[in-house]
Parts: C-alpha cells; structure tokens; sequence
C-alpha cells in the first residue's frame, strides 16, 4: 500500500531518499519543475490511489512566493502569494484545479516558505496565504498543513526540522485554521 508522497519541485535545491528507502516506506516521488503541468501530478497522484487506495499525506516539497510584499510595500519574512510548483504554481487564481485529487488523500503537508502567511492588511488578497491553503484543503477534501514563516531546511534528504513560525491546520470543512504543534507524520519519519 502506498501510504506517503513527496511532489518536489526541482528548483527547490535538494536530495532525494534512496530507492532502498522509498521502497521501504512505501514513498512515492512525483517530481515538476516550471515545465511540468500540475496535470501531471494530479495524474501521477490518481493513478497511485487506483493502484493502492487512499494516501495518508502528500508533501509537497518546493519554495513558496516569500520575502516581500508588493501590495504592503515591504521586505521580509513574509509571503501568502503561491507556491512554485510546476508550471502554473499553486496560486489564488487556480487553486481549484486541485479537485483533480480530490478525496484521493488525506493529509497535505506543505514544507514552503510563508505558504499560509497573511500579514495585517493583506487578507482577502493574493497575498493570503490563509485562504490559500484553506482553499486547498476544501479544493482537495484533505487536511492541509503549512506554516506562516520562512522555512530553513538541510538539502540533504529533505530534513526541514522544526517549523519556523507557526504551523497550521486547515480543515476540509472551511473552518478556520488551527495552530498545532506537528503534523501527523513528518518527512524526516519516512525518509
């Protein structure tokens, strides 16, 4: 049963686990880069529920429009604006394509910069990261997970440690977000 998926984006600087480990822990790697249509993740990610049923988390492994804000006029550790992922990226405008998978998984962990950051000012904008991420959540019928920080992470593996900021939850149901601590299962633990 294929449990655990990593879609990475190769502008995200990294390595991968190794087939021995992919094998063992059932991970499944979709990669994209800006020539990659997310169609083709939403395919990857159906056929592999076809084959072994309902996923337990997709991580999504690239960066996240961060470290300005046009509409605030400032620099910093800011984002909310979309995430680099494939070629059209995950965005305000397209979130929706996401029902492509929807119900096909059941946690979605994010490990991008300010992936659900909204500054003061900022909400009901492209640069809500909030909405963004509860839209993905209700989009996909899957628990969203994604922090409101700039992410540090080693290249090596993958390994982002401890969140920076605060970390999310957002519900399928449209509720409002929730801060928790962790998420049901971190990459580290399967890689």
């Amino acid at each position: 049963m294929a449990e655990y998926v990593i879609a990475r984006d190769r502008r995200l600087t990294g390595t991968l686990p190794n087939a021995f480990v992919q094998w063992w822990y059932d991970l499944n790697v979709i990669t994209t880069d800006g020539a990659t249509p997310l169609r083709q993740l939403f395919n990857s990610v159906n056929t592999l529920h076809g084959e072994h049923g309902k996923l337990h988390s997709l991580f999504v492994l690239c960066h996240g429009f961060a470290g300005s804000s046009t509409r605030l006029r400032m620099s910093g550790d800011v984002g909310g604006q979309g995430l680099q992922l494939g070629r059209e990226g995950v965005m305000h405008g397209n979130v929706s394509a996401w029902e492509a998978i929807r119900g096909k998984v059941t946690n979605i962990v994010v490990y991008a910069c300010a992936a659900s950051n909204t500054e003061a000012g900022n909400e009901f904008t492209a640069e809500d990261g909030q909405y963004l991420m509860g839209a993905l959540a209700i989009h996909t019928d899957a628990t969203v997970y994604a922090a409101n920080r700039i992410q540090w992470y080693q290249p090596q593996n993958f390994d982002f440690g401890r969140w920076e900021g605060q970390l999310y939850k957002f519900s399928p149901t449209g509720t409002p977000p929730q801060p928790v601590n962790r998420v049901p299962v971190e990459l580290r633990e399967v890689s």
